[in-house]
């Protein structure tokens, strides 16, 4: 048994389960680990998984990859599980299996599985199912799957999959709804782990992928849908890259979980340290949102760790808010050893922990921002937020920075901006309406001045035009997130010329900072 190959479910280097060689068992993992999120403390079990194979049947298994919700009061889970078809099938392939709970404790199997395999050969999909992901968004399930058409090999063949059933059980393919990047892309590599979302008001769905590129950076992307198959993808950068090295995440951030809380959606990641453990011991982040675009990760990551180090790691975690128990309650993967004292194997199998909600919405937020206010049509005001280390403003049209405690905001109507205010012990939101009064329009003659943009949108250059000439104004080109791409100072005409250049697809925003006043506005480069 010392030398039998074992199958890791976990970030691949070939593929999502990867073959790896057991030399060594760490005896201390029996060891319970206490794990730590900030104010709140995680109450984990990891001697005993909730979801594993039976050592007994002499059916080898590798169980991860867990994704969950609650429905009708009962806890469903759907899983990755690396298996072969029988105890003497040497192909080990994966499929996706499920399990329901009562209490999100004690599980119990379908008798049935799997309840969606591999589609056969030649299929893109016909060899190996991983990472699944579930969605009910009002009407039915939906399955975000990870397929390969390859065994073991491959990432070139691999794309995500969706799949839907009236009962979570009875399952029809759709087909692949998205694909990784070209070549040289952040997700040329592969793509795969994601995690949806669905917002009934507007009937947008999301995935947050996971992306690597070819030299072995792994980051989370965004793409929508209208209808929760037709995916478009947010252009040209992921919206969670890997840290700085050295961070505990410089080499992967993956394997989302998303909820939304009370209009902020909360997420849940694992990241990876070259210096740290590597793929051995990720731990896991947590980060948040208004708008899916500008996340604004927490300042206390990894909010979970093991203790001993390297006891643990925390990979493919999923979360549901419990609110019979009033705790989140997480599901994640991890290794399980399990035998006697001269017989010690592990296997991957799925964990669970439990937290309150002591960060989110807290008591000890001390936080403060502008009045609603009336403007002018044409006006410009500068909004503002205290009390946090991190802000993040939402609309983010006509803001000269949405991701500043003090933008500048330039509505054109009636607006109501939300501000998400982040610092070590409070995540909490701010609302503000501006109410554009049209009938004080300013004129044009006025000696704040106007501002027109054309072409808009620009595909090569655009010409930003006042109705009066600067005076060593200084000018600042903002991206989407906030950052600052672009400068320049001692304008001193009534026209500014931005050339493309270097400029990715997307929104900008500016700032004209002329003799004491501000001037905003934004265009778009496509």
């Amino acid at each position: 048994m010392a030398n039998k190959l074992k199958i890791r479910i976990q970030m691949k280097t070939t593929k999502t389960l990867f073959i790896c060689v057991k030399i060594i068992v760490i005896l201390f993992c029996f060891f319970f680990s206490e794990i730590t999120f900030s104010q709140v403390n995680w109450l984990a079990f990891p001697d005993t998984p909730v979801l594993s194979m039976n050592p007994a049947s002499g059916m080898w298994g590798a169980y991860g990859q867990p994704t969950v919700i609650i429905h009708n009061d009962t806890f469903k889970m759907w899983y990755a599980v690396a298996e072969g078809e029988n105890q003497f099938d040497p192909i080990t392939r994966g499929r996706i299996h499920y399990a329901w709970s009562v209490d999100g404790v004690t599980w119990t199997k379908y008798p049935n599985n799997p309840v969606l395999d591999v589609s056969g050969s030649g299929q893109w999909d016909g060899q190996w199912l991983d990472t699944p992901e579930i969605l009910w968004d009002g009407t039915e399930f939906k399955l975000y799957y990870y397929g390969d058409s390859t065994y073991y090999q491959g990432q070139d063949h691999t794309a995500l999959g969706l799949a839907t059933s009236p009962d979570g059980i009875n399952w029809t393919r759709h087909g692949k709804v998205l694909e990784k990047g070209e070549q040289g892309d952040w997700d040329g590599h592969f793509i795969e782990s994601p995690a949806a979302y669905y917002n009934a008001e507007s009937g947008l769905y999301a995935l947050l992928y996971t992306g690597k590129d070819t030299t072995g950076f792994v980051q989370l992307g965004l793409a929508v849908s209208m209808d929760g198959s037709n995916f478009i993808k947010y252009p040209d950068y992921p919206v969670i890259p890997v840290g700085n090295y050295p961070s505990w995440n410089d080499i992967a951030v993956a394997a989302p979980a998303l909820i939304e809380t009370n209009g902020i959606i909360e997420m849940w990641y694992s990241g990876v340290s070259f210096n740290n453990g590597q793929y051995d011991s990720a731990r896991v982040g947590y980060a948040v949102t208004l708008n899916g675009v500008h996340w604004i990760q927490y300042p206390g990551n990894p909010v979970l760790t093991s203790d001993p180090e390297h006891t643990s790691s925390f990979w493919a975690v999923d979360v549901v808010w419990d609110p019979n128990d009033t705790v989140y309650k997480m599901y994640y993967e991890d290794f399980w050893l399990y035998g006697d004292s001269l017989n010690i194997d592990t296997v991957n199998s799925i964990f669970y922990a439990t937290a309150p909600r002591d960060v989110l919405f807290s008591t000890n937020c001390n936080t403060n921002s502008i009045n609603d206010t009336i403007i002018s049509s044409g006006e410009s005001i500068q909004l503002w937020a205290t009390g946090g280390d991190y802000f993040s403003w939402d609309p983010m049209d006509n803001l000269s920075n949405p991701a500043i405690s003090n933008p500048i905001a330039s509505p054109d109507s009636t607006t109501t901006y939300t501000v998400l205010i982040v610092s070590n012990n409070c995540i909490t939101k701010e609302e503000i309406t501006v109410t554009v009064d049209q009938s004080s329009k300013i004129e044009s003659n006025s000696s704040k001045g106007y501002v027109t943009v054309h072409p808009n949108p620009a595909t090569i250059s655009t010409k930003i035009s006042t109705n009066i000439r600067f005076n060593n104004a200084t000018f600042i080109l903002f991206n989407s997130i906030g950052q600052v791409v672009a400068t320049q100072n001692n304008v001193n005409s009534s026209e500014i010329i931005v050339q493309r250049e270097n400029l990715k697809n997307g929104i900008y925003f500016f700032q004209i900072i002329n003799d004491g006043e501000m001037q905003t506005g934004k265009f778009v480069i496509e």
